[in-house]
């Protein structure tokens, strides 16, 4: 399913006004002119005229590259601004001064690709608006190649259009530029979602602090720190005055030239990249790569269950799965209150094919958060695989022995299953969860239990609208109706679904 790119800047800033430059030349004061009254060709050619006459008209440089953006011409504001940074008559004031011009460029041009990609997730069947995404988000990239938001949504855009390879790049792009602060904080034994207190314990006072407010009476904290001779801003947040601030993201070492606004503008650092290229390296077969991957994000999300079972596959493909059962047990033995540690080893050993091991890992974690909901999950399908095991035994024996008769005692791993099932979607985000309520169907079914099955059939059916574009329900919707004996309704089903 697409999901819309959300754009996340704390820090709006706003066109400095060009100050410093004297003894104009006649170009530049006829250019001036015409920018007064927005005459921007007029404008256009007169600057043209003073930097061939004097390249080194740092003025001139700057406005022209003023006037370009109103004109939208990206590669011709982008050579004026990098040549103004670049002109002996630049003072650092000044190169400050066209970073914020090419911010706020870069702004409108990264708004832009977010903005076109957005209108293609809402309307998956015309791709158009992606080719006009990949298009800006090339441009903020030119623009402040230190800034990686777009690198990461251009990924994105290139994959949904089809182009492996060029989002590859764009995301390798991305892990160029990042790849030196997850170092650090992966050094510093500090992760997403670390309470700020954790950060300051382990890097010690910052060398200053600016705060924003937030709704609900939460608080950007935002920490400037020196970490051997470099600086590494470092981004925390609370949803309300009650919870602790939290680790949301980080900017290390940006370049000299930036503002000080753009320094200081909080970030909400993203694994998507790091996700993608683990996932198209597997698909790829090169497993060292996904694994170094795997390893590099849950370095500082230690909690993403999305990569845990892939890189335990990747960790038995490649003869090292007894490396990460070793890290784990380690790290609870050492840490036996932090409940992440315990569900990724508990999602480990469920691919290992040990889930009564996995199961009391998960009991654990429901002891300290009785609605935790991957454990909640990861109980409801273990038990649901045990179950399948011990049937899947029972009819290789009836088949041997038609005389057999069948040990039901699976039936109450099933009951526990559909119990932790039922616990889970009571949660709010589960509630509606078509996955959840296909696997609790299935239970139902096999345990004969026909009166809930009919209600959560109807459940489900009620789900219809906000699922109209999502092949994936009617195909599962298909699977319930046919198993059901409900022809009518697993034809009407896969008509549905087959015109997604």
């Amino acid at each position: 399913m697409n999901r819309p790119w959300l754009l996340y800047i704390a820090l709006a800033l706003s066109v400095i006004l060009l100050q410093g430059f004297q003894c104009a030349s006649s170009n530049v004061t006829s250019a001036k002119r015409s920018m007064q009254k927005q005459e921007w060709q007029g404008a256009k050619e007169s600057l043209v005229k003073a930097v061939a006459e004097n390249p080194n008209d740092c003025e001139a440089l700057m406005l022209l590259g003023d006037v370009a953006n109103n004109i939208g011409d990206d590669s011709l504001m982008l050579a004026s601004y990098q040549a103004a940074q670049r002109c002996e008559g630049t003072d650092g004031k000044l190169r400050s001064e066209i970073s914020v011009r090419m911010f706020n460029a870069w702004v409108v041009a990264y708004n832009a690709g977010i903005t076109a990609y957005n209108t293609y997730a809402t309307h998956p069947g015309d791709k158009a608006p992606l080719k006009i995404a990949a298009d800006r988000l090339y441009s903020a990239i030119k623009l402040k190649p230190a800034s990686t938001e777009p690198m990461a949504l251009l990924g994105i855009v290139l994959e949904a259009d089809g182009d492996t390879i060029q989002a590859y790049k764009a995301y390798d792009n991305w892990w160029q530029v990042e790849k030196p602060g997850f170092d650090v904080i992966r050094d510093k034994k500090l992760t997403l979602g670390s309470t700020r207190q954790q950060v300051l314990d382990i890097l010690g006072k910052p060398s200053e602090t600016r705060t924003d407010s937030l709704a609900q009476s939460g608080v950007l904290y935002k920490d400037k720190f020196d970490v051997g001779g470099r600086f590494l801003y470092m981004f925390s947040a609370n949803g309300s005055a009650n919870t602790p601030p939290v680790l949301e993201g980080w900017t290390y070492n940006p370049p000299s030239e930036l503002s000080e606004g753009e320094l200081w503008r909080s970030k909400v650092t993203t694994m998507a990249p790091l996700k993608a290229m683990a996932f198209i390296n597997y698909g790829l077969g090169k497993k060292a790569q996904a694994l170094e991957l795997c390893n590099a994000l849950l370095g500082v999300k230690p909690t993403d269950q999305e990569l845990v079972p892939l890189r335990t596959q990747l960790l038995q493909d490649l003869g090292q799965t007894d490396v990460v059962v070793k890290e784990l047990e380690q790290l609870i033995r050492t840490n036996p209150e932090q409940l992440t540690y315990r569900l990724q080893y508990a999602s480990l050993l469920t691919g290992l094919n040990r889930s009564s091991e996995a199961n009391e890992q998960y009991q654990i974690v429901l002891t300290k958060e009785p609605q935790n909901g991957t454990a909640l999950y990861g109980l409801a399908a273990n038990y649901k695989n045990i179950a399948g095991s011990k049937q899947r035994l029972e009819l290789d024996k009836m088949d041997k022995d038609r005389k057999y008769q069948p040990n039901q005692d699976y039936l109450k791993d099933l009951e526990k299953s559909a119990g932790y099932f039922e616990q889970l979607r009571k949660l709010p985000q589960y509630k509606t969860d078509i996955v959840v309520l296909e696997q609790l169907a299935n239970v139902y079914e096999v345990t004969k239990e026909k009166n809930k099955l009919r209600e959560l059939i109807s459940e489900m059916e009620a789900l219809e609208a906000q699922n109209a574009d999502n092949k994936t329900y009617y195909q599962i919707m298909e699977g319930i109706y046919g198993r059901n004996n409900m022809i009518e309704k697993m034809k009407a089903a896969a008509a549905k679904g087959a015109k997604l």
